[in-house]
């Protein structure tokens, strides 16, 4: 559709539930399993219908995962600007994702395991949604090393890598219903496991001496023990408040 020329609101509201029923289906069976005619049926139109407004299913993937992300960049940029303090903003950053992983599992199979690892990976529109998403994990880390709670020479890049890969990694078991989890829990234990590994580089000189080795092992406990805290705990989900 061309943004360019507005709907009228007829044609909006038909464009909303091709959009809705296309989400519930996509959260359902995934990209790949869900056929442009199964959300056509949901609607309630024929298949071309669904073409004239989104000339792709691509395209129509790309306005679900606006209409889902947007919404949740937003919460995220108000709930950080209320914050200060490295270590109040990742816990953050942090407890809103793991409630992604919650509220809306469909979304996050959706994500990891079929759009993010597809070819078309960048026409997705995801990479830039996923961009804008994690920019506040860079931000978070700019300030503190502004601040001077971090050192200049802070890989912002790595931080962001072991936080957003460590909470997928940690999450797959709920998404796959073989554990559950509490949300502050979790949120309150990673943080610390961040911030130690961050903070604790701040005097090292060299990072492959000894003391660093000690910070390495050090997380690999604390990341092992909170896999043990979800792989413990009976099939389900608890959120946190």
């Amino acid at each position: 559709m061309n943004s360019a020329n507005p709907l009228s609101q007829r044609r909006q509201r038909r464009s909303d539930e091709i959009l809705a029923a296309a989400r519930d289906a996509f959260l359902a069976k995934g990209f790949q399993g869900t056929a442009v005619s199964e959300i056509a049926n949901r609607v309630g139109v024929v298949e071309g219908l669904v073409f004239s407004y989104f000339p792709t299913k691509r395209d129509l993937l790309h306005a679900v995962l606006c209409d889902m992300y947007e919404p949740l960049i937003k919460e995220v940029g108000e709930g950080y600007s209320r914050l200060k303090g490295l270590r109040a903003r990742l816990r953050f950053i942090i407890w809103r994702h793991l409630r992604v992983f919650f509220e809306t599992p469909g979304l996050a199979k959706l994500v990891l395991h079929e759009v993010r690892m597809g070819s078309e990976y960048d026409s997705s529109g995801l990479h830039l949604l996923q961009v804008r998403y994690t920019q506040f994990v860079r931000l978070a880390i700019d300030d503190a090393v502004r601040d001077g709670e971090l050192p200049d020479a802070t890989d912002v890049e790595t931080v962001r890598s072991m936080l957003y890969g460590g909470l997928e990694h940690l999450m797959w078991p709920v998404l796959t219903g073989k554990s559950q989890a509490n949300v502050d829990l979790i949120a309150d234990r990673f943080t610390e496991l961040i911030m130690h590994g961050i903070q604790g580089s701040r005097n090292q000189g060299d990072a492959r001496n000894e003391g660093a080795r000690r910070d390495e092992r050090d997380i690999d406990t604390r990341l092992s023990r909170l896999e043990a805290i979800i792989s413990a705990t009976k099939p389900g989900v608890i959120l946190g408040r």
